[in-house]
C-alpha cells in the first residue's frame, strides 16, 4: 500500500513540521483552541475553553470559493467573530482544506488508520499573524485489485463520535454530496466506502430528462416512501439505472404528481445507498445533522434498519482526541 510522495507546500512566512507520535502521550487536561472544520462548500470554526465549546463562527467560505493565497486573511476574519480569545490560542483544523485545492495538502494516511496513525502523521506551522496550526490528515483505502477511495474530515467526526459516545466499534453513516460508511473496529478505521449519492441525485435533477416533469411543492413523503422501496427491489447496478428512469415514467403516466418525482429519486438512491452500506450491519450511526440526515433515518425505517443519531460537534470531539494522542499543543 503506497503513500503518497507529493511534497507539501508550505504557506509563505510560515514554518512547518510532522507530528512524531507513534505512540500515544496521555496529557492531563486540553489546552484552549480554535477548532475548524473547513470543507469544499463550508466553514465552521469554534472557540474551546477548558475543553468545552463556548461560541461558533460558521459561513459559506468552503475551499472552492477562496483563491490561492487567500486562506490566511479569510481565517483571520473568520477568527474576528469569535470571542477576544480565539486571537491567542493554537488552531487545528481538518477536513478539505488539507486537501490539493486547500491551504496545504496533506499526505492521506493509509488504512486502517488509528488516532495514533493520525496524530504521527499533523502538519503543523507557524503562521504569521495566526500562530500554530495544526492540519489533521486525512485517510486513504487502496486494497489490492480494487479502486482506491479517500475522506478528509470525516476520519476526524468518526474518531469524535466514538469517543463522545465510549465506542470502538461500530459502522457510520455520514451523509452528504459524496456520502461515506465507514467501519471503526477495535478503535481504528478499519474500512470505509465514499458514495456519490448527492452529487448524482443534483446531476440527475438538473441536467438531464429527469428534471423535466419535476416541480415545485410541498411533498408529502409518498414519493420518498416509493423510492426507498423501489430501491429494496434493485439487486444490480443496472437495475438502479433502470429504477432512476421510474423517476420519469411514474410522473409520465400520471402514477406520482411532479412535486413527488424529486424525492421519489431522492428516495431511491438513498435507498440503494443504505441497501449496500448496511448490508452486513443492519444498523449505524449518522453522524450529521438536518433534513439530509432525517431523510436517512426515515430511508433506514422503511428498509428494516437503524440508523442513530451521533452526538453534536463530533468534530470539535474529533480533534481532541488527535491532538490528545499526539500530546499537543
Amino acid at each position: 500500500m503506497g503513500r503518497s510522495t507529493r511534497s507539501l507546500h508550505l504557506p509563505k512566512g510560515g514554518t512547518l513540521w510532522l507530528m512524531k507520535c507513534m505512540t500515544p502521550r496521555a496529557v492531563p487536561s486540553m489546552p484552549d483552541f480554535v477548532s475548524v472544520d473547513w470543507g469544499t462548500t463550508s466553514f465552521r470554526a469554534y472557540l474551546v475553553v477548558n475543553g468545552e465549546t463556548v461560541a461558533e463562527h460558521a459561513g459559506p467560505h468552503g475551499i472552492l470559493g477562496i483563491a490561492a493565497g487567500g486562506h490566511a486573511a479569510m481565517l483571520r476574519a473568520a477568527l474576528d467573530h469569535l470571542p477576544a480569545p480565539a486571537l491567542s490560542v493554537p488552531i487545528v483544523m481538518s477536513g478539505m482544506i488539507g486537501s490539493r485545492q486547500g491551504w496545504v495538502e496533506v499526505p492521506y494516511v493509509p488504512s486502517p488508520a488509528s488516532l495514533s496513525d493520525l496524530a504521527a502523521r499533523l502538519t503543523c506551522w507557524n503562521e504569521p499573524g495566526l500562530g500554530v496550526i495544526s492540519l489533521i490528515p486525512g485517510v486513504m483505502s487502496d486494497p489490492p485489485g480494487g479502486v482506491p477511495d479517500v475522506m478528509r474530515g470525516e476520519e476526524t467526526q468518526v474518531f469524535g463520535a466514538a469517543a463522545l459516545m465510549g465506542i470502538a466499534n461500530g459502522t457510520f453513516i455520514m451523509p452528504g454530496t459524496h456520502s461515506k460508511c465507514i467501519v471503526l473496529a477495535d478503535g481504528a478505521l478499519r474500512s470505509f466506502r465514499s458514495f456519490m449519492t448527492g452529487e448524482i441525485f443534483a446531476a440527475l435533477k438538473g441536467h438531464t430528462i429527469l428534471g423535466r416533469l419535476m416541480t415545485e411543492g410541498a411533498p408529502t413523503g409518498q414519493g420518498f416512501e416509493a423510492g426507498v422501496r423501489a430501491s429494496a427491489m434493485v439487486a444490480s447496478a443496472g437495475d438502479l439505472m433502470n429504477a432512476v428512469f421510474g423517476a420519469r415514467t411514474l410522473g409520465l403516466l400520471d402514477r406520482l404528481p411532479g412535486q413527488e418525482l424529486a424525492d421519489y429519486l431522492s428516495g431511491l438512491l438513498i435507498g440503494a445507498e443504505l441497501c449496500a452500506s448496511l448490508a452486513e450491519a443492519g444498523e449505524a450511526v449518522v453522524v450529521g445533522s438536518g433534513e439530509l440526515s432525517d431523510r436517512y433515518c426515515r430511508a433506514a425505517l422503511l428498509l428494516d434498519r437503524t440508523l442513530s443519531p451521533a452526538p453534536d460537534r463530533c468534530v470539535v470531539a474529533g480533534q481532541m482526541a488527535v491532538m490528545r494522542c499526539a500530546g499537543t499543543p
